[in-house]
């Protein structure tokens, strides 16, 4: 199989955890019941070198969907967090291998990984994802599924090159047994003509397209929901003025996160998002009834997700922890 190579790659496994979670907050304290256990949603700071390997002794191989908005490598500094790393590919294709080595560990059998990137990474990730997860050579089997174009029309537009409108979304499976819904988050295939489809228009108004392929007949009804494609130019960028926005740099729309959620996941299942940020990730796993895990290094995204939860009408028991070393004393 092909590998990508980079100065100073070492292969990695899961090492032995040092940093253990110390609990710092308890909210809605009563404890959300699940079949045979109790359960605590979890919202921890703490840099993903440290937090996953603490998560693997009790959640390697459960992790139901994971979903990453990683940094990309853009050279800037943000207030809330710095996306430089001294303009040195080498060390970042490092730390995202090492990344997604882990998440591969904690990933369940049946698991989906989101990996959101842009145009500087996506091409290094997906070869990355290939080595980790394994190439794959038919849909049935584990590794790549689909490379999500999640199209928007925010920011300029420069006079050298067509403009960059657009974000990667790499989805991967652990297994060819995954969970995915396409009807959940479908379009309706509605009166449009596609491809080469006869209309038909029965007696009530009620518009019928069929197609003759192979020798078959094919009949769709017009209220029919279609698999989404790969193209998503139908969610928004946020504006800076959008209601939805919390003042966190990179913030991602929520009916992104829903749709991927709700085609990729079942209800209480656990969702892991490790560079939470503006909390969306477990804002709508929260809103949608599944479990979450979300985790990130910088205390002011921790601030601003738990605030986010907390002006729910409704949320379930989640705790506040920290990362620590395993002999430290609290």
């Amino acid at each position: 199989m092909a590998e990508l190579i980079w100065a100073g790659k070492q292969s990695t496994s899961s090492p032995p955890p040092i940093y253990s979670f110390h609990t710092c907050e308890v909210y809605n304290a009563e404890e959300t019941r699940l079949p045979n256990e109790y359960w605590h949603n979890r919202l921890i700071l703490g840099d993903k070198h440290d937090v996953l390997p603490a998560l693997l002794p009790e959640f390697v191989g459960r992790i139901n969907l994971i979903y990453i908005d990683p940094p990309f490598m853009t050279g800037r500094h943000f207030a809330s967090y710095s996306d430089t790393w001294s303009n040195n590919l080498d060390t970042y294709l490092q730390w995202l291998y090492e990344t997604l080595v882990l998440l591969h560990a904690l990933l369940a059998d049946n698991g989906s990984l989101y990996v959101h990137l842009d145009w500087r990474a996506s091409h290094y990730g997906r070869v990355i994802l290939d080595e980790v997860f394994g190439f794959a050579a038919n849909a049935q089997g584990p590794g790549f599924k689909n490379e999500i174009i999640w199209h928007y029309q925010s920011g300029g537009r420069s006079t050298r090159f067509f403009a960059r409108k657009h974000d990667t979304i790499l989805l991967y499976t652990k297994s060819g047994q995954y969970c995915f819904h396409g009807e959940r988050v479908g379009e309706r295939r509605g009166a449009q003509r596609r491809n080469h489809m006869r209309k038909e228009v029965g007696e009530d108004g009620h518009i019928h397209w069929t197609i003759r392929s192979s020798g078959r007949l094919y009949n769709y009804d017009e209220d029919q929901v279609m698999t989404l494609a790969d193209v998503w130019s139908d969610i928004s960028h946020l504006q800076q003025k959008d209601p939805e926005r919390n003042g966190y740099a990179t913030q991602k729309p929520a009916a992104l996160l829903e749709r991927i959620i709700l085609a990729s996941s079942e209800e209480n299942d656990l969702v892991l998002d490790c560079f939470c940020g503006s909390g969306v990730t477990p804002t709508v796993a929260e809103q949608l009834g599944r479990r979450w895990i979300a985790c990130d290094q910088n205390p002011d995204a921790i601030k601003a997700t738990r605030e986010r939860l907390l002006a729910r009408e409704h949320v379930r028991s989640f705790i506040v922890q920290q990362v620590k070393e395993v002999n430290e004393i609290c």
